[in-house]
């Protein structure tokens, strides 16, 4: 037992049983927050709207590890959308692997402004009247 004014000794087993338990209560409770993480379903129409839904559930669970974002990612991309960026799964990048899949596709799968304007006017029939 310590006596009044003595320092307690920071690498006394009780201290370290204190550290590795609070230790191990942290890592249970980010284990549980991400075992928990359901994504919502890939919005084909807009992609970058689904990557922000799903950047705030990772910022809300406290996930900010690019290898368990690129995980999670693959694991609820369409096989059709995951098709298009085959080429990340299959070699996963050893840098930003997360970022590099947001952007390939987003990039790959997302509509244009002058292909949406070109979708608009050929699915417009215009029968009879003027433009």
């Amino acid at each position: 037992m310590n006596s009044p004014g003595k320092l307690i000794d920071i690498d006394s087993p009780l201290i370290n049983s204190l550290n590795s338990s609070q230790s191990e209560d942290n890592a249970l409770t980010s284990i549980n927050a991400i075992s928990d993480l359901r994504l919502p379903t890939f919005g084909v129409n807009n992609p970058r709207i689904w990557f922000a839904q799903i950047e705030a559930l990772f910022m809300a669970r406290g996930i900010k590890s690019q290898a368990t974002k690129y995980a999670y990612v693959v694991g609820a991309l369409p096989i059709e959308i995951a098709a298009e960026v085959g080429d990340l799964i299959d070699h996963v990048p050893e840098a930003e692997p997360y970022d590099k899949l947001k952007t390939a596709v987003i990039q790959r799968t997302s509509v244009s402004d002058e292909r949406r304007l070109q979708q608009l006017l050929t699915s417009c029939e215009l029968g009879d009247k003027r433009p």
